[in-house]
């Protein structure tokens, strides 16, 4: 046993820095990928914030009040929200908790009315 240990040194040895150097290597490209979607995302997310900074910036002192704005400002807000946990967890809770949400549709709430001797409903609260 200890012969052919001997006379395939070189062989395991080969093999053993082959199967290090896979190991490695793969272990290396997947920390590079992970770096390269954290960059990406990053870049993203201020890409999108400036657009969104434009865009309510053009509404507030433009005066361009119209629902296209609207609904286009919540689309860059919603993908900054939605992409930042691929940034880090820090950022993903910053991003929670800073997120806007869409204001509720305004509730009417029922008054007491009646009918006054004028014809005209008055209030009772």
């Amino acid at each position: 046993m200890r012969a052919s240990v001997r006379r395939n040194a070189v062989a395991l040895i080969s093999l053993s820095v082959a199967l290090f150097s896979t190991s490695y290597n793969t272990w290396r490209n997947q920390a590079t990928e992970a770096h390269r979607n954290v960059r990406e995302a990053s870049f993203k997310l201020l890409e999108q914030a400036g657009e969104l900074q434009q865009l309510m910036q053009h509404r507030y002192y433009g005066g361009d009040h119209t629902q296209m704005n609207w609904i286009a400002g919540w689309g860059h807000a919603t993908l900054i929200r939605d992409m930042a946990p691929l940034v880090s967890p820090a950022v993903q809770t910053r991003a929670d908790a800073n997120a806007l949400k869409p204001e509720p549709a305004p509730r009417f709430r029922q008054a007491n009315r009646r009918q006054g001797d004028d014809g005209h409903h008055a209030e009772l609260d």
